[in-house]
């Protein structure tokens, strides 16, 4: 599905940033303003993309500021796709997944779901919490409307595959919904074979799972009924309604720049991942791998 063919192309002669995504390198154009003003990260690098040495034909300013090229060629075009969506109509974007959901078939529901994790893992490593946060709403707002179970495929991803920091609000959620899916009667025996194989084969899922366990039981709260599909606004709380769901920030960033705690020391900086590469066809490059 085709996201940001949802919202309108840069209009005039605005400048403009062509990102390329992917080892196939496909091609997305976005306002330059628009992509530095969504976090620090774009905006350092855009801005700190080196101009090409030589004159160039008129010596246009504007021509040059349209030759303005980042390369993503770890992340993929569809998850990017989403992220353009989100970047435009921030507003609009639950309400085109919730559209989505309603409208793809089984296998492109599922391809969904790749992608939002995709993109809050993306998010996490730009240091974008307000996109965390709206991908991680939507994973739980899809689970819960096709009442999906944790696979045991997501689990050996995020657990065998993914880098800790980044993932770490989605294996929080994973195995929440890990010990939903264990502890149900008519749901536990499908997955328990998997779920053995799988603590044996990533200490750290177990680990997370027991500490889990024990936290409810701190919390007196039933796994077996407290849903992580759920999001329940504070006020529900008071009214039992924790018992059943988690608050909606449960799974959330907790970052100031969305109304919450700041980063601690010694987290690592996600700018760290770039990378200069020489000057391709006259055409200024960073390589984001």
């Amino acid at each position: 599905m085709a996201w940001a063919a949802e919202v309108d192309p840069p209009e005039g002669c605005e400048a403009v940033v062509r990102v390329l995504v992917g080892d196939e390198q496909r091609e997305f154009t976005l306002p330059r303003k628009l992509l530095c003003d969504s976090c620090a990260f774009f905006r350092s690098n855009v801005e700190g993309i080196p101009r090409p040495s030589g004159p160039r034909d008129g010596d246009d300013e504007e021509e040059e500021e349209e030759d303005s090229v980042l390369w993503l060629p770890g992340e993929t075009p569809e998850m990017f796709d989403m992220f353009v969506l989100w970047l435009r109509q921030q507003r609009r974007f639950p309400l085109s997944i919730d559209h989505a959901i309603r409208t793809l078939s089984p296998d492109e529901r599922r391809t969904l779901r790749t992608n939002l994790i995709r993109l809050h893992l993306f998010a996490a490593t730009i240091d974008l919490p307000a996109l965390q946060d709206a991908a991680m709403d939507m994973l739980q707002d899809l689970y819960l409307r096709l009442d999906w179970d944790m696979s045991a495929r997501v689990l050996a991803f995020l657990y065998g595959d993914c880098d800790a920091q980044p993932a770490v609000r989605l294996r929080r959620w994973a195995v929440a919904m890990l010990a939903w899916t264990l502890h149900g009667a008519d749901k536990a025996a499908a997955l328990a074979g998997p779920a053995e194989t799988l603590f044996a084969a990533h200490p750290a899922l177990r680990a997370d799972y027991r500490v889990y366990l024990d936290k409810m039981a701190l919390g007196r709260a039933d796994v077996r009924v407290k849903n992580p599909q759920l999001r329940l606004p504070a006020n529900t709380l008071d009214s039992g309604g924790r018992l059943f769901g988690f608050r909606q920030c449960t799974f959330h960033s907790h970052r100031a720049t969305v109304g919450e705690g700041e980063r601690g020391q010694g987290e690592s900086d996600p700018w760290s991942i770039i990378s200069p590469v020489g000057d391709r066809n006259q055409i200024s490059y960073l390589d984001l791998s």
